[in-house]
């Protein structure tokens, strides 16, 4: 008996088929792998939290200098190939910790390709209270001690940025290690968009450690000042 094998009919019906499973299957692959780099990137910032505990507990409740908490000579950020220096690298000595695989995905066409670190330090809080800039004004100063935070619940410490600006959020992109969030008055810096994005990355959100060690995923902020209220650690709104 002669054995019959597939008609050329047969043939592309079984590969019509298999591409349409593939484009079937593919976005929830996709969907799938983007969750996967989110819970990595939360995972890395939970263990910046502990790392926050210990420190704190160890230097008197001060915060590290939100400047030089990774690279004790400048505020830039750590380069690939680079030891950082900071007082903060001894509490979480893994490079792999401190980059975020998504961030590391939009990074690797931009400027910011040989960035080891991908999270950015509150810079209302340590450097002894002292802001980098006067733009909230002369006289004003964040805080320098735990036991200076309103509410530790709900101050961060650590966040993402994105590696570009966004119209109407943000004039400035990851470009350092401290993060000063603006508000409606005066943009700056602003939390990062590229977790969980619904098919548009200014859309996402951010992951954020709070002073209490928690971490949450913050959705894009649409009213500003509630993004400056975030990242101010006092009672007293300064403008």
């Amino acid at each position: 008996m002669r054995r019959r094998g597939f008609t050329l009919i047969e043939l592309l019906v079984v590969i019509s088929i298999i591409a349409l499973l593939m484009a079937i299957l593919m976005p929830a692959l996709s969907k799938a792998r983007d969750q996967g780099r989110t819970i990595t990137c939360r995972a890395n910032l939970k263990q910046y939290g502990i790392a926050l505990r210990m420190y704190l507990d160890e230097n008197r409740q001060y915060f590290p200098d939100a400047h030089r908490w990774l690279q004790s000579d400048s505020h830039a950020w750590v380069r690939k190939g680079q030891t950082p220096t900071g007082v903060f690298w001894r509490y979480v000595k893994d490079l792999d910790v401190h980059m975020c695989p998504k961030f590391a995905q939009w990074a690797k066409d931009s400027t910011y390709a040989d960035t080891a670190v991908s999270y950015v330090m509150n810079s209302y809080v340590g450097k002894g209270g002292n802001i980098w800039s006067n733009w909230l004004g002369a006289d004003v100063k964040g805080v320098a001690r735990e036991t200076e935070v309103y509410n530790p619940a709900r101050v961060l410490v650590f966040t993402e940025e994105n590696t570009w600006t966004i119209e109407g959020y943000s004039i400035a992109p990851f470009n350092d290690t401290h993060f000063t969030v603006g508000h409606r008055v005066r943009q700056i810096d602003n939390y990062a968009t590229f977790h969980n994005a619904p098919g548009d990355r200014d859309r996402g959100g951010a992951n954020l450690v709070f002073v209490d060690g928690h971490v949450e995923l913050l959705r894009r902020v649409e009213d500003l000042d509630e993004g400056f209220r975030l990242a101010w650690p006092k009672k007293e709104i300064p403008y």
